[in-house]
């Protein structure tokens, strides 16, 4: 039995308990072998595939004109389509959506790709914003698809504030985490008093904050520090708001591989590339997509299944990355409904277990 036969047959035999809604049973073994190949085939060559193709590459042990005929049902069935009269058949969106949910296995990852995996999460294990970033990176440049990702962030606590002189007006506030993490911005020194009381006042903050989730810090804090300290803080509600805009964690947005999407031929269209590259700045979108909740930790949405129509030719495959159990942030790889799902959603299990692997060596 050929490589390509055997890993039909496990795909064949496979089943999914948990997507109920997915017609498990719909095909029979002939025409999962012959959707799998569709599927393959289209994936590698963007082109129609025909049932001469399938018979010559994939050894179904059946003649080309019953891979025809079972294509032909295929398609009355809502799972191929044909483009053009004279040509072969690609996958529908229901096509597609069998092939993820029952007949695909995942890729198992190159010593290559682990290797830089590896390098990138190692070098960055440090800063969970700074993984992200990378990973984006990373992504793209292994699936040649566009990709996303962003940090939802760990939590920090307060380490310390401190004053630095600008000017006779003016003081820069820094404020630094426990995790090292130092922000900074340019204050007011409030109208009757001096560089010195600021300062003083930093360093009751400093005692009575040390150690306390940022996430936590509100006007009520502040408050219970106004009543402990016994002083009157009001002059100060500036540089409070200040402090209170720097400690909010921002939310960023990493993407990369738009110019390899350009190089995808479903992408030539500059009106379909345009509406990618606008996509890409509707960041608030992106980021309610990569963090939304889910109860998988990789999901699949194949073209119209997307809420957005702007997404509608596209595939996407997110994957949430969590520690600690709790969702520190996600990836998204964008890219044609024809992408190689198996290749990317492999890699995205790889890079899963490997960050929380490090994660916990570093805890």
């Amino acid at each position: 039995m050929s490589a390509n036969n055997k890993v039909i047959m496990m795909a064949a035999r496979r089943t999914n308990k948990n997507e109920p809604h997915v017609g498990a049973n719909e095909l029979n073994e002939r025409k999962r072998k012959v959707l799998w190949a569709v599927v393959q085939d289209y994936a590698d060559t963007a082109e129609p595939v025909g049932s001469r193709t399938i018979a010559k590459k994939y050894n179904l042990g059946v003649s080309s004109a019953t891979i025809r005929n079972e294509m032909q049902d295929l398609e009355d069935e809502g799972y191929l389509e044909q483009p053009h009269t004279s040509a072969g058949r690609i996958p529908s969106i229901k096509g597609y959506r069998f092939y993820v949910d029952w007949l695909m296995q995942p890729a198992p990852v190159s010593s290559e790709e682990k290797s830089m995996i590896d390098s990138m999460l190692l070098d960055h294990v440090t800063k969970v914003d700074e993984i992200f970033r990378n990973m984006a990176k990373a992504v793209s440049s292994l699936t040649h698809n566009l990709s996303v990702a962003t940090s939802a962030g760990i939590k920090k606590k307060f380490n310390y504030i401190r004053f630095l002189p600008l000017d006779g007006e003016r003081a820069i506030l820094l404020v630094v985490t426990d995790r090292g993490d130092v922000s900074n911005a340019v204050v007011e020194i409030p109208k009757g008093s001096t560089f010195d009381e600021m300062q003083l006042l930093a360093d009751r903050m400093n005692h009575f904050l040390h150690g306390r989730d940022i996430d936590s810090m509100d006007e009520k804090e502040i408050l219970t520090f106004q009543k402990d300290i016994e002083k009157n803080l009001s002059p100060y509600v500036n540089v409070f708001k200040t402090l209170q805009r720097v400690l909010t964690p921002q939310q960023e947005v990493y993407s990369g591989g738009a110019s390899q999407l350009i190089e995808q031929p479903e992408f030539k269209n500059v009106e379909k590339m345009q509406d990618i590259l606008n996509l890409l700045e509707q960041r608030d979108m992106l980021e309610s997509m990569l963090l939304s909740s889910s109860d998988q930790p990789i999901a699949v949405h194949i073209g119209t299944e997307n809420p957005m129509k702007s997404l509608s030719d596209l595939s996407i495959v997110r994957a949430q990355f969590s520690s600690g159990g709790r969702v520190i942030g996600s990836v998204a790889v964008l890219g044609p409904t024809r992408m190689q799902y198996s290749k990317i959603i492999g890699m995205m299990r790889f890079m899963q277990d490997r960050l929380d692997q490090l994660l916990k060596n570093k805890e």
